[in-house]
């Protein structure tokens, strides 16, 4: 499980934290573990706070998404982030329901591995679930899919699995090269990732003709 909050709001030694922002919790005091792989590019970063006011609110935070994916999300995997962060909630400055690159990071979670990741606050031990900006989770599905091969897929999940499969097919090729020697663990893996690939879309194009038909009967 992994979960999200703002340090003022999280209050509570139930979970183990990580400082997900540039300044690792500087400003907030924060004294514990830091991820600075998550954390935003100034570049960017100071490029978005200058337009505030200056553009609209959507352009604005549209921009910030799509530079958060270019510089930060895609370089990184977000199995391999998640198993290392899970059992931990992620620090950032922004209150619960603001715009914030820590929700980005949660809807990458969400789509890309299909788990849920709350934001919540807590005091003590009493935990609470808030609910986060919801359209933050679409502007990063459109900013992963501007000029993506999505190779006939719809879902982003899907997609995800299925080059994951490709990367250990490649691996798999490779070792055989050096080696000399069958590498079918990789192969069997790559398999399986392909097949869940596969049920990944079926589900998507699924939830989305549920959709469709919620739609034409209103």
């Amino acid at each position: 499980m992994i979960g999200t909050s703002s340090y003022k709001n999280w209050q509570s030694d139930k979970y183990r934290t990580y400082s997900i922002s540039g300044n690792r919790g500087k400003d907030a005091n924060y004294q514990g573990k830091c991820y600075p792989e998550l954390a935003p590019k100034l570049s960017f970063w100071k490029i978005w706070h200058d337009n505030i006011g200056k553009v609209s609110e959507e352009e604005n935070s549209r921009y910030y998404v799509q530079e958060y994916w270019n510089q930060v999300l895609s370089r990184l995997d977000p199995e391999e982030v998640y198993i290392e962060l899970d059992n931990s909630i992620l620090l950032c400055y922004e209150p619960n329901t603001e715009f914030c690159h820590r929700h980005i990071v949660a809807a990458w979670f969400e789509i890309l591995l299909g788990v849920k990741v709350k934001e919540v606050k807590s005091k003590d031990y009493q935990i609470e679930e808030i609910d986060r900006p919801e359209y933050i989770k679409q502007y990063l599905e459109d900013a992963m899919r501007l000029n993506r091969n999505m190779r006939e897929f719809k879902s982003l999940r899907a997609l995800y699995l299925f080059e994951k499969g490709e990367s250990l097919e490649a691996k798999a090729d490779e070792l055989e090269e050096k080696t000399g020697k069958c590498y079918d663990n990789y192969r069997q893996a790559a398999c399986f990732l392909r097949g869940d690939a596969d049920m990944a879309e079926d589900e998507y194009r699924e939830l989305e003709n549920q959709r469709i038909l919620i739609k034409t009967k209103k």
